[in-house]
């Protein structure tokens, strides 16, 4: 018997554990709060056509009586979820949302379709879900994107137009029209239906129609248009900040210079312009005029002494500038300044414990960048704020191994107090790197075995320890932690990639690590990674040409020595022996130590 057919048999049994009196009152909801239906038992003996089982009640939730196959439907398809068959999922929520008139079932269907990119499936569940609940502005709203993002523009304006016009704040309801429409392809149209919604919904004109038009035309990549659009708002309304923080953004492509001057103007005109400030000074500095901008934050600062947080952006700014003095200067004012807000207010009443962890964090960094790492972790030292404590003690221990102090390293991490799981796994993972790039492979394995015990089913712990028994050459136990992680997330594409690729090395089990890397590649087409592996199973099965177009592809997008190492040998074993020594080169200059790239050169005999 089939396992779909015993799991119906065991539905068709709970339903008959449930017959006698208890079958005449309702069910308990099912996991209402993740939007299932209610349900409701079918009373003993009773005939039950979908008219019959079906109450609906204008403004209310349908009440659909329980049945064995709608029960046996919703069951499935939550299993399927669970399991990751999303589309089968999709397709009986919405077969059971169209014989239900369930909204919250037309609405989860919509979700799962879009889950997996079914544009086409999500729109014909959001009509359903429009159907049954027409009042439901996310409804409405919902079915109007995926109409946008399926290319079906007919009567696309009007219906917007009827939003905006039914909308008592003409900015927020524009905003919605843009959200709709940026779903599209074709920007430009987008952009057209726009302007078709503004005239229609009558309010050409407005400061809202001249900021949504010039978000749109910005969207499309018509910055003349969008700058336009900005100017027209900012004369509407002078003291628009909006407005004038659009102004300067939409017009950097166009005249970065006149724009710059005029949020000065806009600036010194409205001082307590503070987003328009620091857009202002942000975009200075993109411009390479450091200067400028740290002179207008700090013309802010002495307008505004009481906004502290200046002082950190200063510092922030200084030292991407690598002025690492003047950063520190500042970083203890504003460290002063938040300490004496800590011991005013009492414990958590205020965020000076997060603000003196950012700049602890950067004071940190000044001293690395000034050799100093005892200082560095003197100043991670002081971090106290729970959310970021045990990051920074993980730091600390990074820069002690840095040092070449692995011991101290580890004991740092492991008197560390991780406060939940994801803190563990993480000092896990820092505690592998460590070790790893200390060459105690050993240890670092027999640390990821003992933390594979206590958290259970990690597929990073269990990748991690796949990829450390491939350099110890233990290629079963490799292979079954890799086998571990894509049963637990068949989406996984670097577990599929890294077993494929091992096989393909070894040159075993050809067919299956191209199966392995195809699988990989069919999720993450661009990755470089998977790319070299498609090149490299391509050069073991014997088809050079297709592995060299892949190898190039890969060396193209990310060029690394490992990559030039197996497309040099591609284009060597082709007879193309100049141009292999040429992408050699290339990778030697890229990293001269890679193992894989010396040991290629040393077996075709090709001086280093």
């Amino acid at each position: 018997m089939s396992k779909v057919l015993r799991f119906r048999q065991l539905v068709l049994v709970v339903l008959a554990s449930l017959s006698g009196t208890a079958c005449a009152q309702e069910l308990p909801r099912v996991a209402q709060s993740e939007g299932h239906p209610p349900i409701q038992a079918v009373p003993q003996g009773r005939v039950t056509s979908t008219a019959d089982r079906i109450t609906l009640n204008a403004g209310d939730l349908p009440h659909v009586a329980l049945s064995a196959d709608i029960l046996y439907k919703f069951l499935a398809s939550e299993i399927a979820v669970q399991r990751g068959a999303i589309l089968p999922a999709a397709n009986t929520t919405l077969e059971l949302a169209r014989e239900t008139a369930d909204p919250r079932l037309a609405k989860r269907a919509v979700e799962l379709y879009a889950a997996i990119g079914d544009v086409q499936g999500a729109l014909q569940a959001a009509e359903v879900w429009v159907l049954n609940a027409p009042a439901d502005e996310n409804a409405q709203s919902t079915k109007l994107a995926l109409s946008a993002a399926a290319g079906k523009t007919d009567g696309l304006a009007q219906a917007l137009a009827r939003q905006v016009q039914a909308s008592a704040d003409k900015t927020e309801a524009l905003s919605r029209v843009i959200n709709v429409l940026r779903r599209m392809q074709d920007r430009q149209r987008a952009l057209e239906l726009l302007e078709e919604t503004i005239d229609l919904a009558k309010v050409k004109g407005t400061l809202a129609s001249y900021m949504a038009l010039a978000d749109m035309a910005q969207s499309a990549g018509d910055y003349e248009r969008a700058l336009a659009e900005a100017q027209k708002a900012l004369r509407l309304k002078p003291d628009s900040e909006d407005a004038a923080m659009r102004v300067l953004d939409y017009g950097m492509p166009v005249d970065a210079v006149a724009v710059i001057d005029q949020a000065r103007k806009f600036a010194r005109a409205y001082p307590k312009a503070r987003q328009l400030r620091l857009m202002l000074a942000g975009q200075l500095a993109e411009t390479g005029d450091v200067q400028g901008a740290l002179d207008e934050l700090e013309l802010m600062s002495a307008q505004y002494p009481e906004d502290f947080d200046l002082l950190f952006v200063r510092a922030q700014l200084a030292y991407q500038d690598n002025r690492l003095s003047e950063s520190r200067a500042l970083l203890l004012q504003y460290v002063d300044v938040q300490a004496q807000r800590q011991d005013a207010i009492a414990s958590g009443a205020s965020d000076a414990a997060a603000a003196l962890a950012d700049a602890y964090q950067l004071l940190a960094r000044i001293a690395q960048d000034q050799n100093d790492p005892d200082q560095a972790i003197a100043w991670l030292g002081r971090i106290e704020e729970p959310s970021a404590r045990y990051s920074a003690r993980l730091r600390q221990a990074s820069i002690r191994a840095q040092q070449g102090r692995v011991d101290e390293a580890v004991a740092m991490i492991d008197a560390a107090h991780p406060i939940d799981q994801d803190e563990q796994l993480i000092g896990v993972l820092t505690m592998s790197q460590i070790l790893r790039d200390a060459q105690r492979i050993e240890q670092a394995i027999e640390r990821l075995q003992q933390a594979d015990q206590e958290i259970v089913d990690s597929i990073e712990i269990k990748y991690e320890l796949g990829m450390l028994l491939e350099r110890q050459k233990q290629y079963s136990a490799m292979e079954r932690y890799l086998r571990q992680v894509i049963e637990l997330d068949p989406g996984y594409a670097h577990a599929y990639n890294a077993l494929g690729y091992s096989l393909a090395d070894r040159n075993v089990r050809l067919d299956e690590a191209y199966d392995l890397i195809y699988r990989a590649h069919q999720i993450l087409p661009e990755d470089p990674y998977i790319l070299d592996s498609m090149g490299w199973i391509k050069f073991r099965q014997g088809d050079n040409a297709q592995a060299e177009k892949y190898l190039r592809q890969a060396f193209e997008v990310k060029p690394e020595a490992e990559i030039a190492a197996h497309l040099g040998e591609v284009l060597w074993v082709m007879g193309n022996q100049a141009k292999a020594r040429e992408i050699w080169r290339e990778g030697m200059a890229l990293d001269s130590n890679n193992p894989t790239l010396k040991q290629t050169l040393d077996r075709f005999g090709v001086s280093q």
